[in-house]
């Protein structure tokens, strides 16, 4: 309408989706995660927070598109990234050595443009509150670079911010059965604990299975009976 104006996305228009590739997990999340937006995986340790974010770095460097780690807790491992499926000749690992740094690399990153995915794994525990100023630059930064911000984080850090917040909560390790049980993986329950575009509270369960070269797998199993591979 004349004289009105719009600053990056409004709630009106619809967010660009970066789909994971994973069936059950891209219908959870509307398609997958909102470009432009900042979205949260949130979980304790050994939640499956990594695994998914190798999922969704492999579909996204899979389609010709470049992303960005910043990698405060020093979580990642370059033969995991490379089993998962990820073209590492497009992913940026950046190692900061404090919580400003880290912040600050994330938001020069946006900034720069020419990312589809800048993530920014805070680690287990955070070593101190952030600031509440810092979403805001971020989120503005990553609507003018149409590149999707997804936080790792133990629990909610970027508060109104953040369009969407995925949480992971460890089920069940799983063992293969046999004279000498191998660790088989384990299951992990993922529910939109905020969501500004859609409804949250959905969820479902993921089984993640690690195979002898790294690679992970996931097949997700809805709160029903039916079960969706997401392979």
């Amino acid at each position: 309408m004349p004289g009105r104006v719009h600053l990056g996305l409004t709630a009106s228009e619809p967010a660009p989706r970066l789909p994971s590739g994973q069936e059950g997990l891209d219908t959870l999340l509307g398609g997958g995660v909102p470009r432009g937006r900042i979205s949260e995986i949130l979980g304790p340790l050994t939640s499956g927070k990594t695994s998914l974010l190798l999922v969704l770095l492999a579909a996204t460097t899979q389609r010709g598109e470049v992303v960005a780690c910043v990698d405060l807790a020093d979580a990642l491992h370059p033969a995991s990234v490379a089993a998962a499926g990820a073209d590492l000749q497009r992913v940026l690992w950046v190692r900061p050595p404090s919580m400003t740094d880290g912040l600050r690399c994330t938001e020069l990153l946006l900034q720069a443009g020419g990312f589809a995915v800048v993530a920014f794994d805070l680690g287990a525990t955070l070593p101190r509150p952030l600031r509440s100023r810092v979403w805001p630059r971020l989120l503005h930064a990553a609507e003018q670079s149409h590149t999707a911000l997804v936080v790792l984080a133990p629990q909610r850090v970027a508060g109104s911010c953040a369009v969407l917040s995925l949480g992971l909560r460890p089920r069940a390790l799983r063992w293969q059965r046999g004279a000498w049980p191998l660790f088989d993986g384990f299951d992990t329950t993922a529910r939109v604990e905020r969501s500004k575009l859609g409804a949250p509270g959905q969820w479902i369960v993921i089984r993640a299975r690690e195979s002898c070269s790294g690679a992970t797998s996931f097949l997700a199993l809805p709160n029903t009976t039916h079960e969706h591979g997401a392979r």
